[in-house]
C-alpha cells in the first residue's frame, strides 16, 4: 500500500509554509519532489517514499557542505 503526505503534513514535518515547499520544487540542486496527485483548488498528495529519498539526499547535501563525514 502506498502512503501519502498532504501539503499540511509536509509543512508540519519541515516546519515551513506551503509556499516554501513549492519554491523548493524549483531548486536546481536537489529539488523537492512534485506531488504525485494534484487537485486544483483542493489538495496535493506526495508519495512518502519520494519525500524520504529527497530528505536523505538533502541531509547528505547539507552534511557535505558543512564538511561533516563519517
Amino acid at each position: 500500500m502506498v502512503a501519502y503526505y498532504s501539503t499540511q503534513d509536509l509543512c508540519d514535518r519541515f516546519r515551513c509554509s506551503s509556499r516554501t515547499l513549492f519554491r523548493r520544487m524549483k531548486r536546481a540542486i536537489n529539488p523537492f519532489p512534485s506531488p504525485c496527485m494534484k487537485h486544483v483548488g483542493s489538495f496535493n498528495l506526495w508519495d512518502v517514499d519520494e519525500v524520504s529519498c529527497w530528505e536523505q539526499r538533502e541531509r547528505e547535501r547539507c552534511d557535505s557542505s558543512m564538511g561533516l563525514h563519517d
